[in-house]
């Protein structure tokens, strides 16, 4: 850093060229900065002296960038627009010291809920905000500290950790296992009251692809229960409506107290995963790296 001063005289030579490159004029660059078009020109040649490159084809009043200007302006734009975003992440963060997880309802009631006597008890001084949605939103956006995301674990921008594979089973609650023809094969499967999720925002797997994974062919005919959120579709199982998904990591708890129970051995191991993510342009504060660390310990 001490290098980088001492070669260009002042940093604040970077931010005259990249509101000269972006503006494509020094005289609107000045309007913008608030200081005068003979300063501008000045300190953009006085950059262009001190790193010895030209960084601008001058033609009477019209400027354009040379290659090598190109180069830097698209450096010194990104770098100051991530202090830019830094800063007014950090002082929403002086503002608000909450902890804020966006996570959908089925992972807040299922998995989250049954943990958070526990976290409370580790981390009783983090005030902890779950905000439900059924849409990936961008974190940087809303101030958000993490977020659980379905994929592969690959987004632009983003740091993750891997909470669960995603294997999916299939339920259905002991009173409909009761009082319904026993379920042994696909066929006798895609015969049965099939609970589907249409969730309008977020890609989720269907009965077909399910079907598909075990060498088998459905047509989705649009009859049946239908419901566009996680939970409502436990709780429809759960009341006896029909046969359903049931993603590993939210439904352990439900087949151990006998609440649903797995229909034959059917476990699909799609490839994907739940995530916990967190934005990499914002710095998490003390207490939202505490609510990531204890998420990942208690992850399974």
């Amino acid at each position: 850093m001490k290098n980088l001063q001492r070669t260009l005289e002042s940093l604040n030579h970077l931010s005259v060229f990249e509101a000269s490159a972006r503006l494509g004029s020094f005289t609107l660059a000045a309007a913008e900065l608030g200081i005068s078009q003979p300063a501008v020109s000045q300190s953009v040649r006085r950059l262009e002296a001190a790193i010895g490159i030209k960084l601008f084809k001058r033609n009477h009043r019209i400027i354009s960038l040379t290659n090598e200007g190109q180069v830097l302006k698209d450096d010194v734009s990104q770098s100051l627009n991530r202090i830019s975003a830094t800063i007014e992440m950090l002082q929403r963060q002086g503002k608000s010291k909450h902890v804020t997880l966006l996570v959908s309802s089925a992972f807040a009631h299922y998995w989250m809920v049954p943990r958070l006597q526990n976290f409370h008890k580790i981390n009783p001084d983090i005030d902890l905000r779950m905000q439900q949605t059924d849409m990936d939103i961008d974190l940087s956006e809303g101030g958000i500290s993490l977020a659980v995301r379905r994929g592969n674990g690959q987004w632009r921008g983003y740091e993750s950790e891997l909470l669960a594979d995603e294997s999916i089973r299939v339920l259905a609650s002991p009173k409909w296992i009761a009082e319904n023809p026993p379920i042994t094969t696909l066929d006798d499967l895609k015969s049965a009251q099939l609970i589907t999720l249409e969730e309008p925002h977020r890609d989720r797997p269907k009965w077909e692809d399910f079907f598909a994974a075990f060498g088998a062919r459905y047509t989705d005919k649009g009859t049946g229960l239908r419901l566009n959120d996680y939970t409502l579709v436990l709780q429809a199982a759960l009341a006896g409506e029909g046969v359903a998904f049931g993603w590993g990591h939210v439904t352990r708890h439900l087949i151990a107290t006998g609440q649903l129970t797995p229909i034959d051995d059917w476990c699909w191991k799609t490839g994907l995963g739940f995530y916990l993510v967190w934005s990499q342009n914002a710095v998490l504060t003390t207490d939202a790296i505490a609510t990531k660390d204890w998420i990942i310990s208690v992850k399974g």
